[in-house]
């Protein structure tokens, strides 16, 4: 039985991939600063434990007789001054106790555009990626074993864009995205527990079909809800939802800035190669909902 310790399983994100590969017959252990909250989102065969990536005497207790570990961690800022991330100092911490631990491998999710500079068509730089590259550099440099997932945009984030009975995409989106979706990167992730051929790699995780953000959320909703509208709003809108603070709208600003002019080619043939091709469209996920 393959067995894989998850460290950011209660976000969107994490729950579905934890859920997905407890469906599959993974041995899951589940690191959480919120024990409660896990076991109200998660199904009862994951094994629960008390951890937080800022205090290193509690991953001791929690990664012990780990040997694969899937980090789904994400920043949600870009202010280079703050003196703890969960996605750098935060993964140094788990690195370092990893170490003196003798875990295998680590793997972690991180955005396309990481790996791909080039999708970017302006020349702009993600600011984030400035945050987790500590964190990437610590873990490559360490001697572990690790493995990248760079994702595209998931499907699994559309319900979010729906408000009453609009769709709601903020700013002028016309270039592909090969979205992908939490079913599809699950198979991945089974497929790289063990596998030698996956370590010390980087791994491009898109769909098959190259389209723009509107276009896929029509063919979205034209599937969940048909009486769903998607409206397209200038980004000058982010001043006027009701973020809760300047730092909020202006993050908010920089990702759908950056969104906008990144034109993402197809790269992920040897992903598909090594740990499976995509399987679900647009249409295919809906279903799963």
């Amino acid at each position: 039985m393959k067995n894989i310790t998850i460290i950011g399983a209660t976000g969107a994100l994490g729950s579905n991939i934890t859920k997905e590969l407890i469906k599959k017959g993974v041995q899951v252990k589940v690191v959480a600063r919120d024990v409660e909250k896990a076991k109200s989102l998660l199904p009862e065969k994951a094994e629960i434990v008390y951890g937080d990536v800022a205090d290193k005497n509690s991953l001791k207790d929690a990664l012990i007789g780990t040997e694969t570990i899937y980090l789904n961690l994400n920043t949600t800022s870009w202010n280079e001054n703050a003196t703890f991330y969960p996605e750098r100092e935060g993964i140094i911490n788990v690195v370092d106790v990893c170490k003196k631990l003798g875990v295998n491998h680590i793997m972690q999710i991180v955005g396309i555009d990481s790996s791909h500079p080039e999708f970017a068509t302006t020349g702009m730089i993600y600011k984030t990626n400035l945050i987790r590259k500590p964190a990437m550099d610590h873990l490559k440099n360490s001697g572990l074993k690790y493995t990248y997932f760079h994702c595209s945009v998931f499907l699994d984030s559309f319900p979010t864009f729906i408000q009453g009975e609009e769709f709601a995409i903020i700013g002028h989106h016309q270039y592909p995205v090969f979205f992908t979706n939490t079913i599809d990167l699950s198979n991945n992730i089974y497929n790289a527990i063990g596998n030698e051929k996956a370590y010390n790699q980087s791994f491009s995780i898109q769909g098959t079909e190259g389209i723009s953000f509107p276009e896929a959320a029509q063919r979205f909703v034209d599937n969940y809800n048909p009486k769903i509208k998607v409206v397209e709003y200038p980004l000058d809108i982010i001043q006027h939802i009701g973020l809760p603070s300047k730092e909020d709208e202006d993050f908010m600003e920089h990702l759908l800035t950056y969104v906008e002019q990144l034109k993402e080619e197809q790269v992920s043939e040897p992903t598909w190669d090594l740990l499976g091709k995509p399987q679900l469209s647009i249409e295919d996920f809906v279903k799963t909902l």
